[in-house]
């Protein structure tokens, strides 16, 4: 009787072991510390190391650069319109276009001192409309030829060195904006990549706090 009574208690203490180790209920795991940021000021916060720590120093000589050249191409386009064209209006465009590579220079001496997502898009959309505007100033412009018939040998080699450094001035601002362009572009693929390889980190160690338990469907007693 006494062995019959050990040996049902002993067979009920072993069930309620196997009940807490497998069916008792798992408690859920632990939560991943939230990141105070969203996605989108985590993005904000990589470009801006990017424009203010990594590219800072190009971004800037390319934002002189295109300064220095728009200024240079404006006194260029101005001094052979009035002496080839009498100051024609229609023979400004270079001039327009050099106006938005100066705000396209001063907005990125802005960017590399103070970056911003909103900046560094407006900074992008303003170099292609940039370089376009270029390229259509350049066909209308420089391969129209000059009216001088009673120019001295002198006037038209002046002339011809003005309208080649108008030429040379606009090519700079093109080279720079390209070249923005290009930083812009490795700033954005480069941090994008990272995000999306931070997101599978975040996943994968999410998974690791599963059971392992949970991947048998069965077990056996």
């Amino acid at each position: 009787m006494m062995s019959l009574l050990l040996s049902q208690m002993t067979q009920k203490m072993f069930q309620e072991g196997l009940h807490q180790v497998y069916f008792k209920e798992r408690p859920l795991p632990r939560p991943l510390p939230a990141d105070n940021s969203t996605t989108g000021e985590l993005m904000e916060d990589r470009l801006v190391r990017w424009f203010g720590t990594v590219v800072n120093t190009r971004l800037l000589l390319s934002g002189v650069v295109q300064i220095f050249s728009a200024a240079f191409c404006i006194l260029s386009t101005f001094s052979y319109s009035c002496l080839t064209f009498s100051c024609s209006a229609s023979m400004t465009a270079p001039i327009w276009c050099s106006l938005f590579y100066l705000a396209t220079g001063s907005l990125a001496i802005d960017v590399q001192r103070k970056p911003k997502k909103i900046k560094v898009m407006t900074l992008m959309g303003l170099n292609i409309f940039s370089i376009l505007f270029a390229v259509c100033s350049c066909v209308t412009f420089f391969i129209k030829s000059s009216q001088m018939e009673k120019a001295t040998p002198q006037q038209r080699i002046g002339v011809h060195v003005l309208k080649g450094s108008g030429f040379m001035s606009i090519l700079q601002c093109m080279l720079a904006a390209i070249y923005m362009l290009f930083l812009i572009w490795r700033g954005m693929k480069s941090y994008s990549t990272l995000y999306r390889q931070d997101y599978i980190t975040i996943i994968q160690n999410s998974d690791e706090h599963a059971d392992p338990l949970l991947e048998n469907e069965q077990f056996s007693l």
